[in-house]
């Protein structure tokens, strides 16, 4: 009895220092290999202190250019100048919402109603404020308490599912699909979507293969493109997003603390677009 009191204080212990993710890294790794024709390469690289990033998301529009990432030590979202990586403001997190991971701004510069949806990995639901923070409702996630990196296409919503189940695409309340990435040889975390053409691209990381995965989405099909060491090494991997204004992504790390990268990318099969586009083509 004793031995197994051991084993679930351990199992437990390591799950709340990962992250939600159940498995250990060894150490700094270095970058996996990937496939041809897919070039990320690091442009900045930013200790964040005493702070945390989990899920990633982009708040920009006229005059605002910042990352989000979600803090569930100090349960709040955190807000950097992105280019800078200077702190610029909190959003409170909901009192239930205390192992958040996933965050996704709705993209609305057109109306006074900000959406922002998050997620935990130890509860069955979504959390959304269109308050700021002041107050959340609840909604069933599809992904459980599975679900990892959350991102929004205009349309609709993604997410990784962190036990190695698949990508969740949905709108929140009104349906959901599982799409299988069995490329992915482990636990996914972050996700971010961007403009490929008139497609959806999907990029995952997973926690502890240290690959970036792309995919096209193109309304009825997800089709592998390929894949790419994540750009400098490092023990786990906790956040992706796309810039619309810089055209690249940031990134959500650990390497001897938690970091926030950005990199550029170039995927010489793809056709470059803009969300303008995108959101034009549904």
């Amino acid at each position: 009895m004793r031995f197994l009191l051991c084993v679930l204080i351990a199992v437990a212990f390591a799950f709340a220092n990962n992250d939600g993710c159940t498995e250990t890294s060894t150490g700094i790794n270095p970058p996996a290999s990937g496939t041809d024709d897919i070039v990320l390469t690091m442009v900045n690289n930013w200790s964040l202190g005493s702070g945390k990033a989990l899920g990633l998301d982009m708040f920009e529009g006229p005059g605002m250019y910042y990352v989000l990432g979600a803090d569930n030590t100090n349960d709040y979202i955190q807000a950097w100048d992105a280019t800078t990586c200077t702190p610029a403001g909190t959003l409170p997190l909901s009192a239930s919402n205390g192992n958040c991971f996933g965050l996704a701004w709705n993209n609305d510069n057109d109306t006074d109603t900000d959406t922002y949806y998050t997620n935990d990995f130890s509860v069955t639901t979504l959390f959304y404020t269109e308050d700021f923070g002041v107050n959340w409702t609840t909604s069933a996630n599809p992904a459980g308490s599975n679900g990892r990196g959350m991102d929004f296409d205009g349309t609709d919503y993604w997410m990784t599912n962190g036990d190695g189940g698949g990508l969740w695409r949905f709108q929140p309340g009104v349906g959901q699909q599982n799409l299988a990435i069995p490329e992915v040889p482990t636990l996914p975390s972050g996700l971010a979507v961007f403009p490929n053409g008139s497609d959806v691209g999907v990029a995952v990381t997973t926690y502890n293969t240290f690959n970036i995965y792309f995919y096209n989405w193109n309304g009825a099909t997800l089709s592998y493109i390929g894949s790419a060491a994540c750009p400098t090494a490092c023990t786990s991997s906790l956040g992706l997003t796309y810039s619309e204004t810089s055209g690249n992504f940031f990134w959500a790390f650990n390497s001897s603390g938690y970091r926030l990268g950005e990199f550029s990318f170039d995927l010489t099969s793809l056709e470059r677009s803009s969300w303008a586009s995108i959101k034009s083509s549904f």
